[in-house]
């Protein structure tokens, strides 16, 4: 799984879980900031799972012969749902949808990705916005969860490493 790839399954569950008039987006860009918008924010930290040993398994052909191998690396992924609204009761209401949705992938991840697990869904709660006019209600989600990113290495590249390592070059 690759972050781009989370970021826009992420964006399409937001829409899911709320209704047609809200602008689900992520943030910055040009994109229009009234409300009402769901704004999606990220970061991502690699962690150490399995000892950090990178190493996924052998990838073989359809004869069962081995042409390369599969490489792992851990992420963990930090969202932050930012709703606004121009109405109080909507914002919690928004909030608590998405918190919802996001909730049954605590207990069935591979619903997300089949390489996504540890699924942490926050609480929602008001936020403090700049004076802005006319004024709007935010409220913000943190989710969090773990992924691991794929990464195959084929034979002809292992031969040409290997053989770059022994010529010295």
């Amino acid at each position: 799984m690759k972050e781009q790839d989370i970021v826009q399954q992420s964006l399409f569950e937001l829409a899911a879980a709320l209704p047609d008039a809200v602008s689900v987006r992520t943030a910055g860009g040009d994109s229009d900031s009234r409300p009402p918008a769901c704004i999606l924010s990220w970061d991502t930290t690699r962690i150490s799972v399995n000892g950090a040993n990178p190493f996924g398994g052998i990838l073989t052909d359809t004869t069962g012969d081995a042409i390369g191998e599969e490489l792992h690396r851990y992420y963990r992924m930090k969202f932050d749902v930012t709703m606004r609204t121009y109405e109080e009761g909507l914002r919690d209401r928004w909030l608590s949808d998405v918190a919802d949705h996001f909730l049954g992938f605590e207990y069935r991840a591979q619903d997300f990705d089949a390489d996504s697990f540890e699924w942490e869904v926050g609480d929602a709660e008001p936020r403090n916005n700049p004076v802005v006019e006319p004024d709007w209600y935010e409220g913000g989600l943190t989710i969090r969860f773990n992924y691991v990113s794929r990464t195959d290495r084929l034979e002809d590249t292992l031969t040409t490493v290997q053989e770059s390592v022994t010529s010295g070059n």
